[in-house]
């Protein structure tokens, strides 16, 4: 078959959809074709026989460790190959603008402005999304960053509030539309949507590995498993799972992410190179795929 079936994380969709896929296709003999969720619901349905994609591109490493850790495994190893970043983008239209662009600059704090009565912040599901699991991560890490116990209850309310959380497909359209005000979001799926964002300290945002014992003080347990999941770097990872039906594809497509071309459109986006590490049954990762990472 000459069609490659690519499931990835929904923060991933205006690149994978605008950029990746189209670029792919000219560089290779395949049709793309693309479909974006949240990373842990792609390991659900993919466990579930619900998907057979040939490749998973999932963000963090936890939803592809979890087709590795069932018997018999569906995936036997990942490569990490991009680093994200927490920011908080907001909507031109937030009657609190104003207020967002302060933050923005650093002149008021970026949590104060949040959690403001009537402020309508979204998020994903934790249960469903990595993003939404380190987004209460990172409300945690503020409240040891700046000293301040209340943060993440203020701006978040309980875990799973139901009036922020929002499916990772319709997150930012919500936004878009004007009906959110601000949401947690990777730096690159702001700049793929041009939407403006805050930047937020390094020490809370899991983007840099030279904080990761910091980024371990803070926690979430998944009530699916009673998995506990500590802050780490946010580093996307990418898998071909035992029941591609396109192994060519799949590898020629891994190929594309992890060559210069590939990385190149991703770093343009905010999704930043790393050296490509990969972790599992190193014997059974593609020939061609290890020569592209020692590249």
């Amino acid at each position: 078959p000459d069609e490659v079936f690519v499931m990835y994380a929904g923060s991933l969709v205006k690149i994978f959809e605008d950029l990746i896929g189209p670029a792919f296709q000219h560089e290779s003999e395949y049709t793309y074709l693309g479909e974006g969720k949240g990373s842990v619901h792609v390991a659900n349905l993919i466990k579930d026989g619900f998907r057979t994609p040939d490749v998973f591109v999932s963000a963090g490493t936890i939803p592809v460790l979890m087709l590795m850790n069932i018997t018999p495994p569906i995936a036997e190893w990942l490569v990490e190959f991009g680093s994200a970043e927490i920011v908080i983008a907001y909507s031109p239209t937030s009657p609190y603008f104003d207020d967002l662009e302060k933050a923005r600059k650093g002149e008021i704090p970026w949590y104060e402005v949040v959690s403001q009565d009537g402020f309508k912040f979204g998020r994903t599901d934790p249960e469903l999304d990595p993003k939404g699991y380190y987004g209460i991560i990172t409300a945690k890490l503020a409240n040891i960053y700046y000293n301040n116990s209340s943060i993440k209850d203020e701006i978040f309310g309980e875990d799973r509030n139901p009036k922020q959380i929002f499916p990772e497909e319709t997150l930012k359209s919500a936004l878009e539309l004007g009906q959110l005000d601000a949401v947690v979001a990777y730096k690159h799926e702001a700049i793929s949507r041009g939407l403006t964002y805050i930047t937020l300290p390094k020490e809370i945002s899991l983007s840099d590995p030279v904080y990761s014992d910091f980024y371990k003080q803070a926690n979430y347990t998944l009530k699916s498993n009673q998995k506990i999941i500590y802050g780490e770097p946010v580093f996307f990872s990418v898998t071909i799972p035992n029941t591609a039906k396109n192994l060519d594809g799949a590898i020629s497509f891994v190929n594309f992410i992890l060559s210069k071309n590939g990385s190149k459109l991703l770093d343009n986006q905010g999704l930043y190179p790393i050296n490509a590490t990969y972790y599992g049954n190193l014997a059974n990762i593609p020939l061609s795929i290890k020569d592209e990472i020692k590249k």
